[in-house]
């Protein structure tokens, strides 16, 4: 058998390499033509999904470095979003990939006049365009763009993405033979022991902080006594490049049990339909209690994730109380550096847990079951391969009288349980009066008070919406119009480059729930406002759309609920 799992992971490993040997080595130059520094590499953790590409940083910390095409090719695709990837460019290359550049601050010109001209024939900020190919053909390191920040972007950076072409698979770019000098070894910060029952299922977790003995190198000051029989592990880690202090993610990690593989994986390729299962990847109860990012050294049944090499057990270690178990914990970046932790493990049966009485649910989900959880005046329905693993669920209804809902508060439980996929929430509406029936809407209530605007449509007497996280939620009404705030507008703008308002709204939307509406005109006539999503900003530069004299201005936000606000004004320019 040992030589069986040995044969089994030689061949993992082999066929990885085999994989990685298909990327042109060296045929790619940096899109920033200078030495890279990275805040974020390929496979790093994030909220609800796998980094896709490279975060470049900024020379200077501020918008404006050049951003140049990695090779040959043509512009493919041009995007323009309030969030997400922002301005964002495609480039195709004969080679079959395309590189990505994203969060960008401006396009070079001959790009830009093209984006702006589909703007106003669309009359519409965010654009998605796929030009002629032979519209835009590049030549490698011929500049395309600046670096910036816009979209769902925290500083001023380039998102550097290689895919197959073919279907959009992101490649970690790093096989590409980018020169970025490190000599750093990964940071193991803290493991999680998992101890469970005889029927698998995991009966406590602790967190334990490891010792840096060397370089490189973590233990424990004794061996480990556990009680259970059968045990497992997630480590929290990150690494980092020379040059730069940022705790970026690692390339792979192993697990050994007696020097025998029982669980690997590397970040090589991510199919973004698989991405949102970095919830199942990762604990997810860390992440959302205290934000911080363990990766399970075993799978969860319904992991559905192609990265991962499993030994004959699923990455579960059986121990005794006869022999310890030598564990050994080895996490690389992509220059080969390695840091190792390593400890023995025994079981103790003076430690053994009396177990306790498994507590009552309603529903019992498993990752291969349509799952419907129902209520007094509520109905909860996830779809198949919604959950990763065995989930308890149930619904408690608190009333709300008094507290401006038009139902009972539902509190659906695990809060802590990812759901990999949207799932339907219908809620029984008879007590919303008519005159409010296209002004309610199923509200996510936040632990902190907050409240989050889901959307809703009525199906009979129900109001209904699709949502993502299990929480609490009622039926709630919005009749307060959006605001309109001014930041650079008046009477005389004679001279001026730019206007700009800030527009926002009394509730927070999410899944179904639609973000603001706004649509600006002058003298009646469409222009262009451009949406920082981060911050609500809506800014129009004048660049000729607007000619020289007197001109009416209006600007009409509309939320999600269709209250509106209309804010009009003459000017000079």
């Amino acid at each position: 058998m040992k030589y069986l799992i040995l044969v089994l992971v030689s061949a993992f490993f082999i066929s990885m390499a085999e994989h990685a040997g298909r990327y042109p080595i060296n045929a790619f130059y940096s899109p920033v033509q200078r030495d890279i520094r990275l805040s974020g590499t390929f496979g790093e953790l994030r909220s609800n999904h796998f980094h896709a590409g490279l975060d470049i940083k900024s020379e200077s910390g501020m918008s404006g470095d050049p951003v140049y095409a990695a090779l040959d090719g043509y512009i493919s695709r041009i995007k323009v979003e309030e969030y997400g990837y922002g301005n964002v460019i495609y480039i195709d290359h004969p080679n079959g990939f395309t590189s990505v550049y994203a969060h960008l601050d401006r396009f070079m010109p001959d790009i830009d006049a093209y984006v702006k001209r589909e703007q106003y024939k669309a009359k519409s900020f965010e654009i998605d365009l796929q030009p002629d190919k032979e519209r835009f053909p590049i030549q490698q390191s011929q500049q395309i763009a600046y670096m910036g920040n816009t979209g769902a972007s925290l500083g001023p950076h380039l998102h550097f993405e290689i895919r197959h072409t073919k279907d959009q698979v992101p490649v970690n770019p790093l096989h590409f033979g980018f020169a970025i000098p490190d000599h750093k070894s990964p940071v193991i910060q803290q493991l999680i022991i998992y101890e469970y029952d005889e029927d698998g299922v995991v009966t406590s977790s602790k967190v334990m902080q490891p010792k840096l003995i060397s370089s490189g190198k973590y233990g424990f000051d004794h061996p480990l006594e556990l009680g259970a029989a059968k045990v497992s592990f997630a480590l929290r880690t990150y690494d980092s490049q020379d040059g730069s202090s940022n705790q970026n993610g690692v390339y792979g990690l192993q697990c050994k049990v007696d020097n025998v593989p029982s669980f690997a994986f590397t970040f090589d390729e991510i199919p973004f339909e698989d991405t949102r299962y970095l919830n199942a990847h990762i604990d997810y109860t860390e992440r959302r209690n205290d934000n911080k990012y363990f990766h399970r050294c075993y799978p969860l049944e319904g992991n559905k994730l192609s990265i991962y090499y499993t030994g004959v057990d699923q990455g579960i270690i059986y121990i005794n109380p006869d022999i310890s178990r030598s564990v050994s914990l080895e996490v690389t970046d992509f220059t080969g550096n390695m840091s190792n932790l390593s400890f023995d493990v025994r079981r103790n049966l003076a430690l053994e847990m009396r177990e306790a009485p498994p507590a009552p649910y309603q529903t019992l989900a498993t990752p291969d079951q349509v799952v419907v959880l129902s209520a007094q005046g509520i109905q909860v329905v996830w779809p198949q391969g919604s959950f990763y693993e065995k989930t308890p669920l149930n619904i408690d209804v608190i009333p709300s009288e008094g507290l401006g809902t038009f139902s009972p508060h539902y509190a659906i439980s695990p809060v802590d349980a990812p759901v990999h996929f949207p799932f339907d929430v219908s809620i029984e509406g008879l007590a919303v009066p008519a005159r409010l029936h296209d002004k309610v809407f199923i509200a996510r209530c936040d632990a902190n008070g907050g409240i989050i605007n889901c959307g809703g449509t009525w199906i009979g007497n129900n109001l209904m919406s699709e949502v993502k996280e299990i929480s609490t939620y009622t039926i709630m009404a919005d009749t307060t119009p959006p605001y309109i705030s001014v930041l650079h507008f008046g009477p005389k703008m004679t001279g001026w480059s730019r206007m700009a308002f800030k527009i926002s709204d009394n509730y927070r939307t999410r899944d179904n729930g639609r973000d603001l509406l706004y649509e600006a005109t002058v003298d009646g006539e469409w222009i262009l406002m451009a949406m920082d999503g981060k911050t609500g900003t809506l800014t129009h530069i004048f660049d000729g759309h607007v000619a020289p004299g007197e001109h009416t201005f209006v600007l009409k936000v509309t939320d999600d609920r269709g209250n509106q606000t209309r804010f009009e004004r003459t000017f000079t320019l």
